[in-house]
């Protein structure tokens, strides 16, 4: 790949690199590709320690390490932050950018960027393995690859799919040209204060589309485009069961691994941009039915002592803790909790007030305050526990399961309080339902 722009990008410029994580180490790989010669300096205070500015150093020749209360934010032409940090107020953002939105930058027209508060890691799986039948294409952004890993083993006829979370669209000003927007739900307060804010970060997705572009987003929130042009998920774009819509035409997928009818209307998006890019269906059956769900995402881990347990561990909001009961009926228990970041939880409730047949198991800090919202407004429940943690929970679960059932875990919540992720929150589901 020719890197030519890329070196004229940041050749002469002053550069502070925001964030010292996954990120921002792939960030500080690809400046001294680009611009070995020049001087960068980080910013990390996950470990206010010498031997850790001292480390980035040795790391970065060159290179000069500071912590982030010590940033003059007036001092550099380019700072590129790591996605996760909250941007003082009263700084000026107008030299604040990113990884995703140089990516945009350079590569937009054959970039498929896809966006929404939940099922955005599925379907961004799903088109790189459909878009792979007929070109060569690279899965990166919030699903784990940072999209600058990418850029020196990829050629000019090469298709980009983009999992482009928030943080990544924050400061972004260039968008996909297909872009995919999902859905949208209360999430990340805690970073954006609001959810107007929030929204406005994750709508940069289409807002500096130009005359041509793809625009597919949900029929619920389609006054956020007003597109005329815009194909609307769950109108043009829909599925009931394994049958697929798509502009009156239909398809039948039998042969397919996902679980849930919002995983199936998230395939039908991806056969919408199979059509868009001249996959033929045959192609795209043949790659559905070769996809294997991602982990932690309605996967089915198996029986254990007659009992079937069910990681969802990537749910972080209501919403998704409800489809996921919805979508594995045989659920007797699920657990419920985690950080608590603030969001409205009055669907989760209202949906658990009608399931009697339902033992949840509230945990953790968000999960009490459920419970205890529930308990406020007069429900109550003998199915309804509450434990202090996981190991406590799938104790309790694992007594109150019927035979052949599942035990589910869809947290509807940060796992940052008590875990480094979601992951790591998901892999210890894993270890405590099999370890008897």
């Amino acid at each position: 790949m020719n890197l030519d722009k890329w070196t004229e990008e940041f050749s002469g410029k002053k550069i502070l690199v925001w964030g010292y994580g996954m990120e921002g180490r792939s960030t500080c790989a690809f400046l001294r590709m680009c611009v070995p010669e020049q001087t960068v300096t980080v910013a990390d205070s996950r470990n206010r320690t010498e031997t850790f500015l001292h480390q980035i150093e040795t790391e970065n020749p060159g290179y000069h390490a500071i912590f982030d209360d010590e940033i003059d934010f007036g001092a550099y032409d380019m700072i590129i932050k790591s996605p996760g940090i909250v941007v003082p107020e009263g700084v000026d953002t107008a030299s604040i950018t990113g990884q995703a939105p140089l990516f945009l930058k350079m590569y937009r027209d054959r970039i498929i960027g896809i966006t929404g508060t939940k099922g955005k890691s599925t379907t961004t799986s799903l088109t790189a393995a459909v878009l792979n039948t007929k070109y060569r294409t690279h899965l990166v952004g919030n699903i784990g690859r940072a999209c600058f890993d990418v850029i020196p083993d990829m050629e000019e006829d090469d298709l980009v799919a983009f999992e482009i979370s928030c943080h990544q669209l924050e400061y972004a000003h260039t968008s996909p040209h297909t872009a995919v927007y999902l859905n949208l739900f209360e999430e990340h307060l805690d970073h954006y204060g609001s959810f107007a804010a929030y929204g406005r970060a994750k709508d940069q997705i289409f807002l500096h589309q130009e005359p041509g572009d793809v625009l597919i987003i949900g029929e619920a929130i389609k006054d956020r485009a007003q597109r005329p042009d815009a194909f609307l998920i769950g109108r043009d774009i829909n599925a009931e069961g394994h049958e697929l819509y798509c502009e009156g035409r239909k398809l039948n997928v039998e042969n397919c691994s996902l679980i849930g009818e919002h995983n199936y209307r998230n395939l039908a998006v991806v056969w919408k941009i199979a059509s868009l890019y001249g996959i033929s269906d045959e192609a795209f059956l043949e790659a559905a039915a070769a996809f294997a769900p991602l982990h932690h995402r309605l996967e089915d881990l198996g029986e254990h002592n007659g009992i079937r347990f069910v990681d969802d561990s990537i749910s972080t909001i209501g919403q998704s803790c409800i489809q996921a009961v919805t979508s594995l009926p045989e659920t007797d228990t699920v657990l419920v909790g985690g950080m608590d970041r603030g969001i409205d939880y009055t669907d989760l409730k209202e949906f658990l007030k009608e399931r009697d047949d339902l033992h949840v198991i509230f945990m953790y800090a968000s999960g009490k305050r459920v419970f205890k919202e529930l308990s406020e407004e007069g429900a109550a429940s003998d199915k309804w526990h509450v434990c202090e943690d996981l190991a406590e929970a799938v104790e309790l679960g694992r007594k109150l399961t019927r035979e052949h059932h599942i035990c589910l875990l869809s947290p509807a919540a940060s796992s940052y309080d008590h875990f480094k992720n979601f992951e790591e929150r998901g892999d210890v589901f894993r270890k405590l339902a099999f370890e008897l």
